[in-house]
């Protein structure tokens, strides 16, 4: 029987300057050294993929697998930031709502940070 899939996204586009976010990037190891991504543990190192910068988390949560990506792009603007994430298992039923409190206004958050 296959396991059920929970997937969300969301995306905000700020005027920060994609350099000075990663500068800010570059100097912190792990990236939750922000207080807005402490909530999500086991970071993976950034990335960078095709002009943009990647934060990853991938964790087993009470029977669930839980992964996400932040994507930061520049923009004429600032930068473009997207925030999608995944939730596999029937505990998935019990955690999304979890997961959407902590992941509710994460990137209005991590731009306050900045």
């Amino acid at each position: 029987m296959k396991s059920p899939v929970f997937h969300f996204a969301c995306e905000i586009l700020t005027d920060a300057p994609f350099e000075a976010i990663a500068a800010r990037l570059a100097h912190l190891d792990p990236p939750a050294d922000f207080r807005c991504l402490r909530a999500f543990r086991d970071w993976q190192s950034l990335e960078r993929e095709d002009g943009r910068l990647v934060l990853r988390w991938v964790r087993i949560w009470s029977g669930a697998e839980e992964s996400g990506t932040i994507r930061i792009s520049p923009d004429p603007k600032g930068a473009h930031l997207r925030l999608e994430g995944r939730l596999k298992g029937w505990s998935g039923f019990l955690l999304l709502g979890l997961l959407r409190w902590k992941t509710d206004g994460l990137l209005d958050r991590f731009v306050e940070e900045l």
